[in-house]
């Protein structure tokens, strides 16, 4: 157990209390909060900084906006159009005369066609809609114009789109609209290039050129659909504007700083992308990819790019390339280059390797409640606060991967990693105060304090998003040593003086940064760790901070007792208190361990009187502790005796598995066997358990037809089962498993079983089955992995809505259950739907009872003491009585085959026994013993 190893590794070290820090309960609890975040749903969020209100602010497709102070809580805001003195014009109206007439080409004033950007997408469209077609904005400020400067996408069908520039002295508008920037679409038809600037770039022209004549298709690079501007000043002061979308592929054109316009007299070649709509950086071929952004960001401009479809199913994911220069060219960590040279499938289960993957889809990522995916069409800004914030859309999906198309903004925090790539937080923004300063010249932890385990996602690239396919954590280990163990291997190192780190797992290096974050939905603290390889591929990792964890542990944590509590059982201290952090340990020590010892064996055998002990738990997390005594009242042996008498009656079985024969104490003619089939390990008999009395059976995990199991004689055979049967046992999970057998019976085919969910199944072979528990329908949650639980389980031939059929107890509890059954072709969902004739008939003619086998699936991995059989139905204070009797050192009663009386003649004449009778050599300290007739306890 950890416990004890960091007790030893205390003893070795010279490790003392002193060097640790105690958390209180208040403070701990002061410490844990939920945290709730006032969320939008702004589709295609581009971010801009207004420095005045100090406010960010998004614009989002189909006028979606709003703003933050502190890019965790959004509210909603609303810029309305300008048309001439109407300053809340109509969508319907705002598009449709530009206020710009001239432009400057050559130095020569021209004519700027007057371009009805919502006729032009509705031309050919009759059932077109603009209120559903305002897509993907961006805006900027303009220091020349001196202006705020809105590039809204109108879209239309058949690239049947244009990008035009609206502008407002104020942020939060009204935007007036100024003119197109670039437009999509047309041809020598209906949407005629004449009725386009078209010429004013290309020149007089009485037909278009030829590569026109083809859109775009999988065969040519084709031309774009103009949707998705990005607009920027690069370092030089120049302005430009990326944009573009799937088709041709992402588009990049230098504006006119004075008008916002394009810049006319800059021209283009076919061979970089086209003389009329600019440099080609991106895509081509029609492959996926959208969203364009350019930022720039120490010392590159970083193009970020969204792959795939944007809904729930469709595979989006945000991808990042880089350049020295703003209009590229642009490649990714392996050189890769973000324009294709052919045709690819870029996302889904068969997405190729290109661009930086910064996240995928993803779930149970430290406190959500549901995963993200189909993140995307981001956004990014390099701020005035030194951080380097990621804004972008995401969807969501539950375990039950229900159709959910509802989306939300989130912001991460961006860093460079030693190689200069972008890594993106492994939580949302929280408010942290890291900097980007900070992560080139400060280390915030030793290589100590990063060891540890860690939850690890990796954002590979194929994803199966049809099927709603996420990532989830895996386990890896992070050693002071450098080594990296669990689900991953390999090593680790941190470049000292700088929050860089480098994790070498599995063959592949990924270089990041490690740094204290806020996790999500709570103020909690982790040691987070974020890092993308030259490949492309993202790995997030955390463990929480440890004082943290601790406070998290003392929040949530049960109890197993409490001040003044009457015990007259075993408390388990260590199995009923479950740690939730993978750094803390747990020490319990009693003050009187003859009486409770530090695991909470409770001895009332002797016990004159009422005794007072302590029991005092301590938690260690890192350097620091929480510490709690509580005084609790052992009762005497007399005060602890059940007044059921009854508890015993129609007990035909009991296998405590002590003795080398492993024979019924009622019968040491039945001995159970240790049986296994095929390939599977067969069970082991030993006395580690240190709550348990003597030896328990442990069995092996086996798939059906390779079950680990025991057999044992059928007591219940050839009985008439008038009175029905009772089947009780302690039992300790190792794991989680609800299919695999605890215990079963069979014969003729028919088949009755129970499993780790208490999921009780009874099958005839002929169409007549119960289930009790499915895991389909429920998981019970009831037993503990790591913990002993007592189940008993009864059946009656009767049946009624409230009692009778099939009655399950856990610990004395009686359980709610659910029901599934078929009898005779009719189906219900009911105890009294089923004729449990059926199931006794099979229990009293099946000639084994088997440990570990009977379920179709095979045999579970547990522990498992005094296995119980009656032959009548023990009502519920025989339960609860059974319960007491046997979970406490000894049972002292008619069932153990030893009485007190036997145990003393035993051990007279200076024979040191146990409490079961078993003669001691050498016994060990603490321990409590029979000498001479008398309870003694070893000094």
């Amino acid at each position: 157990m950890k416990q004890l190893y960091i007790l030893l590794l205390a003893l070795l070290t010279g490790t003392s209390a002193s060097a640790q820090t105690e958390l209180t309960t208040s403070e701990a609890k002061s410490l844990y909060k939920t945290v709730s975040k006032k969320r939008q749903s702004v589709h295609d969020p581009s971010v801009v900084y207004e420095p005045n209100s100090k406010r960010y602010y998004i614009f989002g497709s189909h006028r979606a906006q709003a703003y933050t102070t502190d890019l965790q809580n959004w509210t909603w805001f609303t810029s309305p159009w300008k048309v001439g003195n109407n300053n809340n014009a109509s969508n319907e109206n705002a598009f449709v005369t530009p206020k710009v007439t001239k432009v400057k080409k050559g130095g020569v004033e021209v004519d700027l066609p007057a371009f009805n950007a919502k006729e032009w997408t509705a031309r050919t469209d009759a059932s077109y809609d603009i209120n559903g077609n305002m897509w993907a904005p961006d805006v900027i400020w303009n220091p020349v114009m001196q202006k705020w400067c809105q590039y809204l996408s109108v879209n239309g069908d058949k690239w049947h789109s244009s990008i035009i520039l609206l502008t407002s002295d104020n942020i939060e508008g009204p935007y007036e609209y100024q003119a197109p920037v670039v437009i999509s679409g047309f041809d020598n038809g209906s949407h005629s290039f004449k009725d386009t600037d078209v010429e004013l770039v290309l020149g007089t022209m009485t037909t278009l050129p030829s590569r026109y004549n083809t859109w775009v298709n999988t065969f040519i690079l084709g031309m774009p659909n103009n949707i998705d501007p990005c607009v920027f000043y690069d370092e030089e002061g120049k302005l430009w504007m990326a944009y573009g979308s799937w088709s041709g592929g992402i588009f990049i054109l230098e504006l006119d700083e004075e008008t916002g316009l394009r810049d006319y007299d800059v021209t283009y070649s076919v061979a970089s992308g086209d003389p009329y709509f600019g440099k080609r950086i991106a895509g081509g071929y029609y492959v996926s990819g959208e969203g364009a952004y350019i930022e720039y960001i120490g010392g590159y401009y970083y193009l970020f790019m969204s792959y795939g479809f944007l809904d729930q199913k469709g595979g989006y994911e945000m991808r990042v390339f880089r350049s020295k220069k703003p209009d590229g060219p642009y490649t990714d960590g392996g050189t890769r280059s973000a324009v294709f040279p052919s045709y690819s499938l870029n996302y889904g289960p068969n997405a190729t390797a290109r661009g930086e993957k910064l996240m995928g889809p993803y779930s149970h990522w430290g406190y959500m409640s549901q995963g993200e995916r189909s993140q995307g069409h981001n956004s990014v800004i390099a701020a005035p606060d030194d951080r380097t914030y990621l804004i972008y859309h995401t969807r969501f999906c539950n375990d039950n991967k229900d159709v959910n198309e509802g989306h939300q903004v989130r912001v991460h925090q961006l860093f460079q990693n030693k190689n200069g790539w972008l890594v993106a937080s492994p939580f949302e923004y929280n408010g942290e105060t890291i900097t980007n300063t900070d992560i080139t010249t400060k280390q915030p932890f030793t290589t100590d304090e990063i060891a540890g385990t860690y939850q690890l996602l990796v954002h590979k690239y194929p994803n199966d998003h049809n099927n709603l396919e996420q990532v989830e954590p895996v386990t890896i280990v992070l050693k002071a040593d450098g080594t990296v163990t669990g689900s991953k291997t390999g090593t680790w190192s941190i470049d000292e003086g700088t929050h860089y780190i480098t994790l070498n797992m599995s063959n592949s290096i990924y270089y990041g940064v490690v740094y204290e974050e806020t996790m999500d939905y709570t103020n909690m603290h982790a040691v987070a760790i974020t890092a993308v390889s030259n490949g492309g591929v993202s790995v997030w990792a955390y463990k929480l901070h440890p004082k943290y964890e601790l406070a998290y542990q003392v929040k949530t944590q049960k109890l197993p007792v409490s001040n003044n509590k009457n015990i007259k059982q075993n408390v388990d201290l260590y199995g009923s208190m479950p740690l939730y952090g993978d750094q803390t340990t747990l020490e319990w020590t009693s003050s009187n361990p003859a009486v409770i010892n530090n695991y909470g064996k409770y001895y009332p055998l002797g016990l004159a009187e009422d005794t007072e002990v302590t029991l005092t738990a301590r938690l260690i997390c890192g350097n620091y502790f929480w510490q709690e005594a509580f005084v609790v009242k052992a009762l005497s042996e007399a005060n602890a005796k059940n007044n059921n008498t009854t508890w015993a009656d129609g007990m035909l079985a009991h296998y405590e598995f002590d003795d080398a024969e492993l024979a019924n104490k009622l019968n040491p003619s039945e001995k159970a066997l240790l049986k296994k089939n095929g390939t599977a390990i067969a069970p082991t008999v030993d006395d580690t358990e240190l709550l348990r009395n003597g030896n328990t059976v442990h069995l092996n995990f086996g798939a059906n037809g390779k079950e680990s199991y025991v057999a044992i004689p059928n007591p219940l055979n050839g009985k008439d089962l008038a009175n029905g049967a009772t089947i009780s046992f302690f039992v300790k999970r190792t794991d989680d498993n609800l299919w695999d057998a605890l215990f079963g019976m069979e014969n003729n085919g028919q088949r009755l079983y129970m499993t780790g969910n208490l999921y009780v199944g009874f099958n005839n072979g002929s169409g007549n089955y119960v289930d009790i528990n499915h895991p389909e329908t429920v998981k019970t949650g009831k037993l503990t992995p790591g913990k002993w639980d007592m189940v008993t389980i009864t059946f009656s031939r009767t049946v009624n809505s409230s009692s009778g059929g099939i009655t399950i107890y856990v610990n004395g509890n009686k359980t709610t259950d659910k029901y599934k059954e078929s009898l005779n072709g009719k189906e219900a969902t009911t105890k009294q739907g089923f004729d449990y004739n059926l199931i006794l008939d099979l229990m009293a003619s099946s000639d084994e009872l088997w440990l570990g086998k009977g379920s179709f699936w095979g045999s579970a991995d547990v522990r498992l003491d005094d296995v119980m059989v009656y032959d009548r139905v023990l009502n519920l204070l025989d339960v609860m009585a059974l319960q007491q009797m046997t979970d406490r050192s000894n049972m002292n009663g008619k069932t153990t085959g030893i009485e007190e009386n036997v145990i003393i003649e035993k051990c007279k004449n200076d024979i040191i026994c146990d409490l079961q009778g078993r003669r001691i050599e050498n016994p060990r300290r603490g321990g409590l013993y029979i000498r001479n007739g008398k309870k003694i306890l070893v000094r």
